[in-house]
Protein backbone atom coordinates (compact mmCIF):
# COMPACT_ATOMS: atom_id res chain seq x y z
CA UNK A 1 0.00 0.00 0.00
CA UNK A 2 1.38 3.65 -1.00
CA UNK A 3 0.28 6.62 -0.51
CA UNK A 4 2.47 8.87 -2.59
CA UNK A 5 3.96 12.35 -0.66
CA UNK A 6 3.26 14.23 -4.02
CA UNK A 7 -0.58 13.38 -3.28
CA UNK A 8 -0.55 14.48 0.57
CA UNK A 9 1.69 17.74 0.51
CA UNK A 10 -0.17 18.89 -2.72
CA UNK A 11 -3.48 17.86 -0.62
CA UNK A 12 -2.34 18.40 2.67
CA UNK A 13 -4.95 21.45 3.50
CA UNK A 14 -7.93 19.90 2.53
CA UNK A 15 -6.86 16.46 3.75
CA UNK A 16 -6.09 17.93 7.37
CA UNK A 17 -9.64 19.39 7.52
CA UNK A 18 -11.02 15.95 6.42
CA UNK A 19 -9.05 14.21 8.96
CA UNK A 20 -10.14 17.08 12.13
CA UNK A 21 -13.74 16.70 11.24
CA UNK A 22 -13.86 13.09 11.78
CA UNK A 23 -11.95 13.55 14.65
CA UNK A 24 -13.83 15.88 16.52
CA UNK A 25 -17.13 14.35 15.15
CA UNK A 26 -16.16 12.22 18.49
CA UNK A 27 -17.89 14.61 20.54
CA UNK A 28 -21.20 13.48 19.58
CA UNK A 29 -20.23 9.48 18.91
CA UNK A 30 -21.61 7.11 21.35
CA UNK A 31 -18.64 6.03 22.86
CA UNK A 32 -17.51 9.81 23.85
CA UNK A 33 -21.16 10.13 25.74
CA UNK A 34 -20.87 6.87 27.29
CA UNK A 35 -17.54 8.25 29.23
CA UNK A 36 -20.38 10.69 30.96
CA UNK A 37 -23.23 8.13 31.28
CA UNK A 38 -22.40 7.47 35.13
CA UNK A 39 -22.36 10.97 36.08
CA UNK A 40 -25.13 12.14 34.00
CA UNK A 41 -27.53 9.18 35.67
CA UNK A 42 -26.72 10.59 39.06
CA UNK A 43 -27.17 14.16 38.51
CA UNK A 44 -30.48 13.61 36.63
CA UNK A 45 -31.53 10.45 38.77
CA UNK A 46 -32.26 8.61 35.73
CA UNK A 47 -32.30 4.74 35.19
CA UNK A 48 -30.55 2.23 32.51
CA UNK A 49 -33.67 1.81 30.51
CA UNK A 50 -35.03 6.05 30.83
CA UNK A 51 -31.57 7.21 30.00
CA UNK A 52 -31.35 4.68 27.01
CA UNK A 53 -34.87 5.91 26.01
CA UNK A 54 -33.44 9.54 25.94
CA UNK A 55 -30.54 8.70 24.57
CA UNK A 56 -32.33 6.41 21.62
CA UNK A 57 -35.14 8.85 21.10
CA UNK A 58 -32.68 11.84 20.55
CA UNK A 59 -30.61 9.87 18.12
CA UNK A 60 -33.99 8.93 16.11
CA UNK A 61 -35.22 12.42 15.75
CA UNK A 62 -31.25 13.22 14.70
CA UNK A 63 -30.92 10.39 12.18
CA UNK A 64 -34.40 11.85 10.84
CA UNK A 65 -33.09 15.64 10.72
CA UNK A 66 -29.91 14.28 8.99
CA UNK A 67 -31.72 13.69 5.55
CA UNK A 68 -33.04 17.34 5.87
CA UNK A 69 -30.08 19.61 7.07
CA UNK A 70 -27.33 17.38 5.03
CA UNK A 71 -28.23 17.87 2.05
CA UNK A 72 -27.18 22.19 2.11
CA UNK A 73 -23.88 20.74 1.66
CA UNK A 74 -24.97 20.89 -1.88
CA UNK A 75 -25.97 24.29 -2.13
CA UNK A 76 -23.62 26.36 0.42
CA UNK A 77 -19.35 26.74 -0.38
CA UNK A 78 -17.90 24.67 1.65
CA UNK A 79 -16.68 27.38 4.08
CA UNK A 80 -19.78 28.55 5.19
CA UNK A 81 -21.32 25.06 5.71
CA UNK A 82 -18.85 24.33 8.06
CA UNK A 83 -18.64 26.98 10.27
CA UNK A 84 -22.44 26.90 10.83
CA UNK A 85 -22.07 23.25 11.42
CA UNK A 86 -18.87 23.92 14.01
CA UNK A 87 -21.03 26.85 15.83
CA UNK A 88 -24.21 24.35 16.24
CA UNK A 89 -21.78 21.79 17.35
CA UNK A 90 -20.23 23.86 20.07
CA UNK A 91 -23.84 25.47 20.97
CA UNK A 92 -25.21 22.26 22.10
CA UNK A 93 -21.77 20.72 23.90
CA UNK A 94 -22.31 24.23 25.55
CA UNK A 95 -26.15 23.57 26.17
CA UNK A 96 -24.85 19.98 27.81
CA UNK A 97 -22.37 21.58 30.27
CA UNK A 98 -25.61 23.42 31.68
CA UNK A 99 -28.69 21.32 31.04
CA UNK A 100 -30.37 20.98 34.32
CA UNK A 101 -33.34 19.06 33.48
CA UNK A 102 -34.22 15.76 31.49
CA UNK A 103 -35.51 18.16 28.75
CA UNK A 104 -32.35 20.34 28.22
CA UNK A 105 -30.42 16.99 28.36
CA UNK A 106 -32.59 15.61 25.68
CA UNK A 107 -32.22 18.77 23.49
CA UNK A 108 -28.34 18.55 24.42
CA UNK A 109 -28.07 15.05 23.19
CA UNK A 110 -30.13 15.58 19.77
CA UNK A 111 -27.76 18.37 19.13
CA UNK A 112 -24.25 17.28 19.51
CA UNK A 113 -25.50 13.57 17.54
CA UNK A 114 -27.26 15.20 14.89
CA UNK A 115 -23.96 18.23 14.41
CA UNK A 116 -21.37 16.06 15.83
CA UNK A 117 -21.75 12.15 14.43
CA UNK A 118 -24.12 13.03 12.07
CA UNK A 119 -23.15 16.55 9.96
CA UNK A 120 -19.17 16.85 11.38
CA UNK A 121 -18.89 13.35 9.45
CA UNK A 122 -21.23 14.18 6.38
CA UNK A 123 -18.96 17.20 5.64
CA UNK A 124 -15.86 15.49 5.87
CA UNK A 125 -16.48 12.61 3.60
CA UNK A 126 -18.95 14.10 1.56
CA UNK A 127 -15.93 17.32 0.38
CA UNK A 128 -13.52 14.72 0.31
CA UNK A 129 -15.90 12.56 -2.11
CA UNK A 130 -16.75 15.35 -4.05
CA UNK A 131 -13.05 17.15 -4.65
CA UNK A 132 -11.15 14.26 -5.61
CA UNK A 133 -11.81 12.22 -8.54
CA UNK A 134 -8.55 9.89 -8.98
CA UNK A 135 -7.53 9.50 -5.99
CA UNK A 136 -10.89 9.66 -4.03
CA UNK A 137 -10.42 6.54 -2.00
CA UNK A 138 -6.92 7.67 -0.56
CA UNK A 139 -8.82 11.03 0.04
CA UNK A 140 -11.70 9.27 1.78
CA UNK A 141 -9.32 7.00 3.96
CA UNK A 142 -7.05 9.47 5.06
CA UNK A 143 -10.21 11.56 6.19
CA UNK A 144 -11.70 8.97 7.83
CA UNK A 145 -8.82 8.10 10.05
CA UNK A 146 -9.61 10.85 12.47
CA UNK A 147 -12.83 8.27 13.61
CA UNK A 148 -10.02 5.66 15.14
CA UNK A 149 -7.95 8.20 16.49
CA UNK A 150 -10.50 9.75 18.53
CA UNK A 151 -11.97 6.16 19.93
CA UNK A 152 -8.60 5.54 21.08
CA UNK A 153 -7.31 8.57 22.42
CA UNK A 154 -10.29 10.83 23.35
CA UNK A 155 -11.22 7.99 26.75
CA UNK A 156 -7.90 8.46 28.02
CA UNK A 157 -8.09 12.42 27.72
CA UNK A 158 -11.38 12.55 28.38
CA UNK A 159 -12.00 10.47 31.65
CA UNK A 160 -8.99 12.18 33.19
CA UNK A 161 -10.95 15.54 32.58
CA UNK A 162 -13.95 14.41 34.27
CA UNK A 163 -11.93 13.65 37.31
CA UNK A 164 -9.63 16.74 37.30
CA UNK A 165 -12.25 19.40 36.35
CA UNK A 166 -15.70 17.78 36.48
CA UNK A 167 -18.38 16.54 33.51
CA UNK A 168 -19.69 20.04 33.15
CA UNK A 169 -16.68 21.60 32.50
CA UNK A 170 -15.36 18.91 30.46
CA UNK A 171 -18.41 20.06 27.99
CA UNK A 172 -17.18 23.29 28.45
CA UNK A 173 -13.98 23.07 27.10
CA UNK A 174 -15.07 20.71 24.11
CA UNK A 175 -17.16 23.59 23.13
CA UNK A 176 -14.11 25.72 23.44
CA UNK A 177 -11.55 23.49 21.37
CA UNK A 178 -14.48 23.61 18.69
CA UNK A 179 -14.73 27.08 18.21
CA UNK A 180 -10.90 27.53 18.54
CA UNK A 181 -11.56 24.78 15.27
CA UNK A 182 -13.41 27.65 13.01
CA UNK A 183 -10.00 29.59 12.15
CA UNK A 184 -8.07 26.99 11.51
CA UNK A 185 -11.03 25.26 9.59
CA UNK A 186 -11.04 27.96 7.27
CA UNK A 187 -7.17 28.59 7.23
CA UNK A 188 -7.09 24.64 5.94
CA UNK A 189 -9.59 25.48 3.01
CA UNK A 190 -8.24 28.56 1.72
CA UNK A 191 -4.66 27.50 1.92
CA UNK A 192 -5.23 24.64 -0.28
CA UNK A 193 -3.84 25.09 -3.60
CA UNK A 194 -6.78 24.00 -5.82
CA UNK A 195 -8.79 26.40 -3.48
CA UNK A 196 -10.14 27.93 -7.04
CA UNK A 197 -11.07 25.28 -7.95
CA UNK A 198 -12.95 24.11 -4.52
CA UNK A 199 -14.99 27.18 -4.89
CA UNK A 200 -16.01 26.59 -8.64
CA UNK A 201 -17.23 23.04 -7.43
CA UNK A 202 -18.72 23.41 -4.00
CA UNK A 203 -21.74 24.07 -5.23
CA UNK A 204 -21.94 23.41 -8.62
CA UNK A 205 -24.83 24.45 -11.02
CA UNK A 206 -28.11 21.63 -9.95
CA UNK A 207 -30.84 21.39 -12.76
CA UNK A 208 -34.30 20.72 -11.98
CA UNK A 209 -34.50 17.70 -13.37
CA UNK A 210 -31.26 16.59 -10.91
CA UNK A 211 -33.03 18.20 -8.01
CA UNK A 212 -36.03 15.97 -7.95
CA UNK A 213 -33.99 13.35 -8.39
CA UNK A 214 -32.07 13.84 -5.33
CA UNK A 215 -34.95 13.98 -3.00
CA UNK A 216 -35.49 11.25 -0.30
CA UNK A 217 -38.21 9.71 -1.88
CA UNK A 218 -36.81 9.59 -4.93
CA UNK A 219 -33.47 8.28 -4.39
CA UNK A 220 -35.31 5.67 -2.10
CA UNK A 221 -36.75 4.68 -5.59
CA UNK A 222 -33.33 4.13 -6.96
CA UNK A 223 -31.64 0.95 -7.44
CA UNK A 224 -28.71 2.19 -5.91
CA UNK A 225 -29.65 2.19 -3.35
CA UNK A 226 -31.29 -0.97 -2.67
CA UNK A 227 -27.61 -1.82 -3.82
CA UNK A 228 -25.58 0.03 -0.98
CA UNK A 229 -28.55 0.23 1.78
CA UNK A 230 -28.89 -3.29 2.90
CA UNK A 231 -25.47 -3.85 3.87
CA UNK A 232 -24.99 -0.86 6.04
CA UNK A 233 -28.01 -1.42 7.79
CA UNK A 234 -26.58 -4.90 8.47
CA UNK A 235 -23.51 -4.07 9.47
CA UNK A 236 -24.59 -0.90 11.89
CA UNK A 237 -27.34 -2.55 13.63
CA UNK A 238 -26.17 -5.74 14.61
CA UNK A 239 -22.04 -4.63 14.78
CA UNK A 240 -23.69 -1.67 17.36
CA UNK A 241 -26.26 -4.37 19.08
CA UNK A 242 -23.32 -6.08 19.83
CA UNK A 243 -20.79 -3.37 21.15
CA UNK A 244 -23.79 -2.29 23.33
CA UNK A 245 -23.94 -5.81 25.08
CA UNK A 246 -20.23 -6.50 24.92
CA UNK A 247 -19.88 -6.64 28.44
CA UNK A 248 -22.90 -9.30 28.77
CA UNK A 249 -21.58 -11.29 26.41
CA UNK A 250 -18.46 -11.22 28.41
CA UNK A 251 -20.07 -12.62 31.53
CA UNK A 252 -21.40 -15.22 29.57
CA UNK A 253 -18.00 -16.13 28.02
CA UNK A 254 -16.56 -15.38 31.22
CA UNK A 255 -14.33 -12.78 30.04
CA UNK A 256 -13.28 -9.90 32.78
CA UNK A 257 -14.99 -6.60 31.93
CA UNK A 258 -10.63 -5.14 32.05
CA UNK A 259 -10.27 -7.78 29.16
CA UNK A 260 -12.84 -7.04 27.20
CA UNK A 261 -12.33 -2.92 27.61
CA UNK A 262 -8.88 -3.83 26.64
CA UNK A 263 -9.69 -6.12 23.45
CA UNK A 264 -11.61 -3.41 22.12
CA UNK A 265 -8.45 -1.64 21.11
CA UNK A 266 -8.09 -4.34 18.36
CA UNK A 267 -11.22 -2.51 16.99
CA UNK A 268 -9.47 0.66 16.35
CA UNK A 269 -6.29 -0.68 15.34
CA UNK A 270 -8.56 -3.03 12.71
CA UNK A 271 -10.55 -0.15 11.60
CA UNK A 272 -7.45 2.10 11.26
CA UNK A 273 -5.31 -0.11 9.32
CA UNK A 274 -8.17 -1.00 6.88
CA UNK A 275 -9.39 2.01 6.35
CA UNK A 276 -6.27 2.84 4.32
CA UNK A 277 -6.18 -0.12 3.04
CA UNK A 278 -9.70 0.14 1.58
CA UNK A 279 -8.65 3.24 0.34
CA UNK A 280 -5.57 2.05 -2.37
CA UNK A 281 -7.37 -0.40 -3.42
CA UNK A 282 -10.60 1.67 -4.00
CA UNK A 283 -8.26 3.67 -6.74
CA UNK A 284 -6.92 0.45 -7.74
CA UNK A 285 -9.61 -1.48 -8.52
CA UNK A 286 -12.69 0.68 -7.86
CA UNK A 287 -15.57 0.71 -5.08
CA UNK A 288 -18.07 -1.11 -7.09
CA UNK A 289 -16.08 -4.15 -7.46
CA UNK A 290 -15.26 -4.36 -3.40
CA UNK A 291 -18.28 -3.42 -2.32
CA UNK A 292 -19.52 -6.92 -1.91
CA UNK A 293 -16.71 -7.88 0.04
CA UNK A 294 -16.76 -5.42 2.74
CA UNK A 295 -19.17 -7.40 5.25
CA UNK A 296 -16.73 -10.67 4.48
CA UNK A 297 -14.63 -9.72 7.76
CA UNK A 298 -17.58 -9.32 10.02
CA UNK A 299 -18.90 -12.21 8.92
CA UNK A 300 -15.70 -13.96 10.16
CA UNK A 301 -15.64 -12.50 13.43
CA UNK A 302 -19.46 -14.02 14.16
CA UNK A 303 -18.54 -17.31 12.68
CA UNK A 304 -14.96 -17.42 14.82
CA UNK A 305 -17.59 -16.19 17.90
CA UNK A 306 -20.41 -19.03 17.12
CA UNK A 307 -18.06 -21.76 16.74
CA UNK A 308 -15.13 -21.62 19.17
CA UNK A 309 -14.35 -20.67 23.09
CA UNK A 310 -10.94 -18.56 24.21
CA UNK A 311 -10.54 -14.86 24.92
CA UNK A 312 -8.78 -15.18 21.33
CA UNK A 313 -11.67 -15.59 19.89
CA UNK A 314 -12.97 -11.97 21.16
CA UNK A 315 -10.34 -10.62 19.76
CA UNK A 316 -10.85 -11.92 16.18
CA UNK A 317 -14.45 -10.92 16.67
CA UNK A 318 -14.13 -7.56 17.48
CA UNK A 319 -11.08 -6.72 14.93
CA UNK A 320 -13.78 -8.76 12.40
CA UNK A 321 -15.73 -5.50 13.28
CA UNK A 322 -13.71 -3.06 13.14
CA UNK A 323 -12.35 -4.51 9.77
CA UNK A 324 -15.22 -3.96 8.05
CA UNK A 325 -16.31 -0.77 9.29
CA UNK A 326 -12.84 0.32 8.85
CA UNK A 327 -13.17 -0.92 4.87
CA UNK A 328 -16.68 -0.04 3.91
CA UNK A 329 -16.19 3.69 4.69
CA UNK A 330 -14.03 4.47 1.60
CA UNK A 331 -15.69 1.85 -0.80
CA UNK A 332 -19.25 2.65 0.22
CA UNK A 333 -18.81 6.56 0.08
CA UNK A 334 -16.69 6.33 -3.26
CA UNK A 335 -19.65 3.73 -4.68
CA UNK A 336 -22.17 6.63 -3.86
CA UNK A 337 -19.66 9.03 -6.16
CA UNK A 338 -19.43 6.36 -8.39
CA UNK A 339 -23.30 5.60 -8.88
CA UNK A 340 -25.14 8.65 -7.93
CA UNK A 341 -22.23 11.35 -9.34
CA UNK A 342 -20.91 13.97 -7.16
CA UNK A 343 -23.23 17.43 -7.87
CA UNK A 344 -25.52 16.10 -5.20
CA UNK A 345 -23.66 14.16 -3.50
CA UNK A 346 -24.55 16.00 -0.40
CA UNK A 347 -28.02 15.01 -0.45
CA UNK A 348 -27.60 11.01 -1.37
CA UNK A 349 -25.16 10.49 1.77
CA UNK A 350 -27.74 12.21 3.69
CA UNK A 351 -29.83 9.67 2.94
CA UNK A 352 -27.55 7.02 3.99
CA UNK A 353 -26.32 8.87 7.14
CA UNK A 354 -29.92 8.77 8.58
CA UNK A 355 -30.35 5.29 7.31
CA UNK A 356 -27.32 4.14 9.15
CA UNK A 357 -27.89 6.15 12.45
CA UNK A 358 -31.49 4.70 12.63
CA UNK A 359 -29.70 1.11 12.12
CA UNK A 360 -27.70 1.65 14.63
CA UNK A 361 -30.17 3.08 17.16
CA UNK A 362 -32.28 0.07 16.52
CA UNK A 363 -29.76 -2.34 16.60
CA UNK A 364 -29.85 -2.43 21.03
CA UNK A 365 -33.26 -2.48 20.77
CA UNK A 366 -33.13 -5.56 18.78
CA UNK A 367 -30.94 -7.45 20.81
CA UNK A 368 -32.99 -6.57 23.78
CA UNK A 369 -36.39 -7.74 22.64
CA UNK A 370 -34.24 -11.08 21.15
CA UNK A 371 -32.68 -11.47 24.47
CA UNK A 372 -36.64 -10.87 26.24
CA UNK A 373 -37.72 -13.44 24.04
CA UNK A 374 -35.73 -15.96 25.40
CA UNK A 375 -32.62 -16.16 22.72
CA UNK A 376 -28.82 -16.36 23.68
CA UNK A 377 -25.88 -14.84 21.88
CA UNK A 378 -25.36 -17.71 19.91
CA UNK A 379 -28.73 -17.60 18.39
CA UNK A 380 -28.50 -14.14 17.37
CA UNK A 381 -24.84 -14.96 15.93
CA UNK A 382 -26.39 -17.56 13.83
CA UNK A 383 -29.24 -15.06 12.63
CA UNK A 384 -26.85 -12.65 11.84
CA UNK A 385 -24.66 -15.07 9.62
CA UNK A 386 -27.77 -15.60 7.70
CA UNK A 387 -28.42 -11.47 7.54
CA UNK A 388 -25.27 -11.08 6.23
CA UNK A 389 -25.44 -13.43 3.68
CA UNK A 390 -28.47 -12.09 1.89
CA UNK A 391 -26.83 -8.98 2.25
CA UNK A 392 -24.12 -9.86 0.54
CA UNK A 393 -25.94 -11.68 -2.13
CA UNK A 394 -28.02 -8.29 -3.08
CA UNK A 395 -24.88 -6.22 -3.04
CA UNK A 396 -23.25 -8.86 -5.41
CA UNK A 397 -25.34 -6.77 -8.42
CA UNK A 398 -23.33 -3.79 -8.22
CA UNK A 399 -20.95 -6.13 -10.76
CA UNK A 400 -22.81 -5.18 -13.54
CA UNK A 401 -22.16 -1.15 -13.23
CA UNK A 402 -18.44 -2.16 -12.50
Amino acid sequence: MKISNSFLSKNISLLSFGFLFSLFSSFGQTFFVSLFVPFLQKDFNLSDSLFSSIYGVATIASAFTIVWLGRYIDKLRLTKFSVRILIMFSLSLLLFSQAYHAIMLFLAIYGIRLFGQGLMTHTSITSMARFFTANRGKAISIASLGHPVGEAVLPIIIVSSIAFIGWRTTFLLCAAVLLLLIPLSLFLLKSNKSYSKLRLFIPAKITTEEKQNAKSYNLIKNKFFWILAPSGIASGAIGTGFLFFQLNLGQVKNWSAEFVALAFSAYAIGSAVFTLIGGYLTDRWSAKKLFPFTLLPFFIGVLTLLLFNGKWVYVVFISGIGITNGFTNPIKNTAMAELFGTKLLGSVRSLFTTVGVFATALGPLIFGVFFDLGFNFNDIALFSLFIFVLAALNSLRILKYA
